[in-house]
Parts: structure tokens; sequence; C-alpha cells
């Protein structure tokens, strides 16, 4: 995706725009280009199985043994495929990649719909003391006064 990318770019210089020296040099897409490459192969990657020659060490990659959900038998990954043989872990569940996202913690009108996994949230009420107004007093130490307010905690449900 990088090299596939990368782009000769020329400027002119000279009086007036005439070119009468150009530069040029390689310059790679924008980030953010090859991210949202990047993302779309590893959505339409291919699973597969594998065969390992355990004694040699060499595996090889069998098209027979791909899902037929995923791609046809007949099916051959191209250099260009992202090929895969275990499906990407879920993290919204407890698994050994993950404590999953039950209880975290999470902001109701920014993230709870996504870190929650769609399970919802739970909204808890508390008052909380804070230091507040808060004033440098002359050479040695800070004065706070103690402000108490309430505010609400969202922790996704189990």
């Amino acid at each position: 995706v990088i090299k596939a990318g990368v782009e000769t770019t020329c400027k002119c210089h000279g009086v007036s725009g005439s070119c009468t020296v150009q530069t040029c040099w390689r310059q790679l897409s924008p980030f953010h280009e090859i991210g949202k490459q990047l993302k779309q192969r590893y959505e339409t990657s291919l699973k597969v199985g594998s065969i390992t020659n355990e004694a040699a060490g060499e595996g090889d990659i069998n098209p027979a043994r791909m899902q037929p959900s995923l791609a046809p038998s007949d099916q051959i990954p191209r250099t260009t495929d992202l090929i895969h043989t275990d499906d990407s872990p879920s993290f919204c569940r407890i698994s050994k990649y993950s404590l999953g996202t039950s209880g975290r913690k999470c902001y109701k009108d920014k993230n709870c719909e996504s870190i929650c996994c769609g399970r919802g949230y739970n909204t808890q009420s508390r008052v909380v003391t804070r230091p507040c107004q808060c004033q440098v007093r002359w050479c040695c130490y800070v004065e706070c006064k103690q402000c108490t307010q309430r505010e609400e905690v969202y922790t996704c449900k189990d």
C-alpha cells in the first residue's frame, strides 16, 4: 500500500514562472489515505487454512480450506490481498486478549455506544468533593477551598 502510493512530485523554479530548473522528489500518500486503504484490505481479508510441514518448518496456504462464507473455494488470494488463519478477537467480551468492556467508564454522548458494544450503560450519580478556587500564597504554598458537586458516571453493562 505504501509503495504503491509513492508518487513523483515536481516543482519549477525560474524567473516569472519559467521552468528553467525543475526539482522533483518521491512523496508518500497522505497518512490517512494509507490508513483507509489498509482498513479496507483488513475488512475484506480472506480466511485461509494452512498446511505446515512440521519437520521442515515450511507452510503453505490451502485455498481449498478457505471458509466458503468469505471466499469461494476456487479463489486463490492475490499478492495484494490480506489473508488470515484466525478471526480477530472481540475486545467486547472477556478473552485471553482482553478483559472486555463490562464496567468500563465511558462518556454518555461521546463513546458509550461504541465502547459498550451496543450493550448499553449504567448511570450512577455521586457527590464528589474536590479542591477548587486555588490560589498561590506568598512564598511557599497553595490554598484551596473544597467544593462539593454532583456528577454522573457512566459504565458499560455486563
